[in-house]
């Protein structure tokens, strides 16, 4: 398949200040046979009509309107309408390179395969970008749906989980999963913003937090039923650590109800040793070096409640650095 038509689905939500440049930069693409399905999820900015105009540049775009549902809601629209024999995913306050889609399409040329994975930007307030480099399996090819080209049959009986924060963690690596062949292409296509102060990434909703724990469970649930759990079961232990543990487990920093903190500690302290009754094993093993032994200290100590020295611990260093910019 020489010229695939390429699906880009991109959810929007109250971005008008980045519409213009992620468009851009989907329209610029130097692969032309692309549809672009833009859903607006109920924007009450300007995005919407800002978004009619770009349509009227370029008749690739085709518009969705819906009441806000989340972008997992927004996301699984486009795909129910998408065309593509592929189909990408992109952000609405991200931006793509503009060979992105091409060197995708050389890959799935160059061999037989159903998912193309690629590496990303860390793009920050001065305009700086952080290489990102990754993996090619569940749990190292991250669990964001925007860096990767998926063969149309990958989607056709998953979709992303609604009503959840988190949503990209419950199914993505399960799609993952399911792929035949994987090609990675080891070069950064996509520029993940992450200046926003009110994108999800850097927004903490201790109401929310818990939706990690359920997404991982969702990824665990998933494969059983499928057949494929116990073939990728290290590599969904090293998820349940990486999102839990280092990710989930972190955030409790920043939040101030100790009476939460302390629930969704052992939240997660349960839901490690009904998985995996080994897990210690794993963490010890994976943190050898003065900032990982550091780390283990405080998932042991945020794991029996005491939060005080793990706070010290973090929140130290990061002051210092603060200081010292």
């Amino acid at each position: 398949m020489t010229n695939p038509l390429i699906s880009i689905i991109v959810p929007i939500y109250n971005v008008e200040a980045y519409m213009a440049r992620c468009f851009t930069s989907i329209s610029s693409q130097t692969y032309r046979n692309i549809e672009i399905i833009a859903v607006n999820d109920g924007s009450t900015d300007n995005s919407f009509r800002m978004l009619e105009g770009l349509g009227k540049e370029d008749n690739r775009i085709h518009i969705l309107h819906k009441e806000n549902g989340g972008q997992a809601s927004a996301r699984n629209l486009g795909m129910s309408v998408a065309k593509g024999d592929y189909f990408m995913f992109v952000d609405s306050d991200d931006f793509m390179d503009s060979n992105a889609v091409q060197a995708c399409v050389d890959a799935v040329n160059s061999q037989p395969c159903d998912l193309v994975v690629f590496d990303y930007y860390k793009h920050n307030k001065q305009g700086q970008n952080e290489h990102v480099h990754l993996g090619k399996e569940l749990h190292s090819s991250t669990t964001a749906p925007w860096n990767k080209l998926y063969s149309r049959k990958l989607w056709e009986n998953h979709r992303f989980p609604e009503g959840y924060w988190y949503e990209d963690l419950g199914i993505i690596p399960v799609v993952v999963a399911n792929a035949n062949n994987v090609v990675k292409i080891d070069k950064a296509l996509y520029y993940y913003d992450v200046s926003r102060d009110s994108s999800q990434t850097n927004t903490i909703n201790p109401l929310k937090l818990k939706d990690k724990i359920h997404m991982v469970e969702n990824v665990y649930r998933e494969l059983e039923t499928q057949g494929k759990l116990n073939k990728n079961i290290n590599k969904v232990e090293q998820l349940f650590i990486d999102h839990l543990l280092n990710g989930l487990l972190f955030k409790l920093m920043y939040v101030e109800d100790m009476s939460v903190r302390l629930e969704i500690s052992r939240s997660i302290r349960s839901t490690m040793d009904r998985y995996f009754p080994k897990w210690r094993n794993a963490v010890k093993h994976n943190n050898k070096g003065m900032k990982k032994i550091m780390k283990r200290v405080v998932i042991h100590q945020y794991l029996k409640g005491q939060f005080l020295l793990g706070d010290m611990l973090l929140k130290y260093p990061k002051q210092m650095k603060k200081k010292s910019m």
